[in-house]
């Protein structure tokens, strides 16, 4: 068996595979400066909803229970913009829907203890400044 202290082949390939570790680390180094920081806060989290289809989540939750023509009504959109906002908010995990009969209900998601999604908390503290701000 050789010895490996005695092999240059090997010793010259642990030094190069040394050196891309170094480079890759350093590279990996300035991609994490140039990053955005995580988004922990619930606000920023609300904030990541598009404006068009916040307005639509505002208007449900001032309501409770509503239908796509009552959002509508308070966006002064026309319904099927608001249908298909509403669907985007449901998929997205923001709204409950339900049929009544011919109508769908939307609705703001419920908590629950084992929801782990911040969703309806971001909502909450969003109206409570909005309601400070504005009174």
């Amino acid at each position: 068996m050789s010895d490996p202290h005695n092999n240059t082949d090997i010793m010259d390939y642990l030094y190069d595979i040394n050196r891309r570790l170094n480079s890759l680390e350093l590279r990996m180094s300035k991609i994490e400066t140039y990053s955005p920081p995580q988004l922990d806060d619930k606000m920023a989290i609300f904030l990541t909803v598009p404006d068009s289809i916040r307005k639509s989540l505002f208007a449900v939750s001032d309501m409770r229970s509503c239908t796509a023509d009552e959002v509508s009504v308070v966006t002064g959109r026309h319904r099927s913009i608001e249908n298909k906002y509403l669907n985007e908010l449901y998929r997205g995990g923001w709204l409950e829907r339900e049929r009544r009969g011919k109508k769908i209900y939307y609705s703001m998601k419920k908590k629950s203890e084992s929801d782990k999604d911040d969703h309806w908390s971001a909502v909450e503290e969003i109206e409570s400044k909005l309601d400070l701000l504005l009174g």
